[in-house]
């Protein structure tokens, strides 16, 4: 938002490369490999605390994690394919609105999203404290920015509005889903302890069990290299 607005030069104005190189607005550009990056990072950390919770018995919470995992990789996946947009013809299958809706890929969306909502879900009963909450808080956030933030801009289209207030629901928008995204890493984070090996230069990397008994135990550990 700031680079145009400072910065005059036909690069950065009226859809000039470094414009579009930045704007959160468009695909296949910085925003986007943040985004992708985010999604794809926090899957990988979904599946090491999925290996790690197995390595302590706790086999309900792993499955769980796995869940979780599979899903976020999923939407990596459809935010650097674009996959999402190319849902719009289905979405006109099935209804045509005359009011000038232009987001017709939200349609099949929302089953995508509640496949997505029921899996966190899952995995957030599996849970407890500050874990759950984070899982419950990033899911919730993420879903709502992707899909409910989207559906506002398409009022907005529809609305003929495009100026400050189109803007800055977009980045809204963006920010949302990546913030979602954090928390949701958070929650594998907090998820997992680290703790110095008995051997020096060595990291215990140990989960901490919810609702295993087996787990409580304490026995099984996985060991990290530093």
């Amino acid at each position: 938002m700031a680079v145009p607005a400072l910065i005059e030069h036909p690069l950065t104005n009226d859809r000039g490369e470094i414009q579009l190189y930045l704007d959160v607005f468009v695909e296949g550009n910085l925003p986007t490999w943040w985004s992708v990056g985010l999604l794809g990072s926090t899957a990988v950390l979904f599946g090491i605390v999925a290996l790690l919770a197995r390595a302590r018995g706790a086999r309900a919470e792993s499955w769980g994690w796995w869940c979780g995992s599979v899903l976020i990789g999923l939407l990596s996946l459809d935010d650097h394919t674009q996959l999402h947009e190319r849902l719009d013809r289905i979405g006109r299958q099935l209804v045509t609105f005359d009011s000038g809706f232009p987001f017709y890929w939200l349609l099949p969306g929302l089953l995508a999203g509640a496949v997505v909502a029921v899996g966190l879900l899952l995995l957030a009963m599996r849970l407890r404290d500050r874990c759950r909450w984070l899982v419950v808080a990033g899911g919730a956030l993420l879903l709502w920015s992707a899909l409910g933030m989207e559906a506002m801009q398409g009022l907005w289209i529809a609305a003929d509005e495009s100026g400050p207030l189109y803007v800055a629901t977009y980045h809204a928008e963006e920010l949302g889903e990546n913030v979602g995204v954090l928390l949701l890493m958070a929650a594998a984070a907090s998820a997992v302890s680290l703790e110095r090996g008995p051997t020096a230069g060595g990291v215990t990397a140990r989960y901490r069990p919810f609702g295993d008994a087996r787990a409580r135990s304490g026995l099984l550990s996985t060991a990290w290299p530093r």
